[in-house]
């Protein structure tokens, strides 16, 4: 009888402590699900961020309106490691001509309908400003990382503007309207 009372006691007590520790993990998995929504919400944020900024930088150019819109391509257009130099990491502007996606399929963006969806190609993608980490002059190619994806990506130098044109300063002063 002490046998069967002692079994008893010590299920019980196991008992107790799966429901303890089942709780526990419970209250941790919920603590780590709300961490990565905030970081999710944040990410969209910094990523929307990053868009207005390079269609702004297209807004404020003649030259880039004209390629984006026109795809009129100038050749004064300046793009890094291109025609011009220093080839510097720093911020450009990511340009693709229509249709494309705002972001290149090797790109790995984070797993949300809205990062997703940069991968769709659009009838004219969003315009992206990018940080360029490092280049690969012979491969005609630069390693730039974004607010939207999780890692760094391979673009090709022809997709990459510098977000001021010199061009653009003599387009305003002159009375041409031959890009629009």
């Amino acid at each position: 009888m002490k046998v069967l009372s002692l079994a008893i006691q010590n299920k019980l007590l196991l008992a107790i402590l799966v429901g303890v520790a089942s709780i526990g993990s419970f209250q941790v998995w919920q603590y780590n699900q709300a961490q990565y929504e905030k970081f999710i919400s944040q990410a969209k944020n910094d990523c929307g961020v990053y868009i207005e900024l390079g269609e702004d930088a297209v807004k404020r150019s003649p030259s880039l309106r004209a390629l984006k819109y026109k795809n009129k391509r100038l050749r004064e257009l300046k793009q890094p490691g291109i025609n011009s130099e220093p080839a510097d990491p720093g911020h450009y502007v990511m340009l693709f001509r229509s249709p494309a996606s705002t972001l290149l399929p090797n790109a790995l963006p984070f797993d949300d309908p809205f990062f997703t969806s940069l991968l769709n190609k659009e009838e004219s993608p969003k315009t992206l400003m990018a940080d360029i980490v490092s280049f690969d002059l012979p491969k005609k190619q630069a390693t730039v990382k974004s607010l939207c994806t999780k890692k760094p990506f391979v673009v090709d130098l022809e997709d990459l503007y510098l977000e001021y044109q010199p061009i653009d300063r003599d387009l305003r002063r002159s009375n041409s309207d031959f890009l629009f």
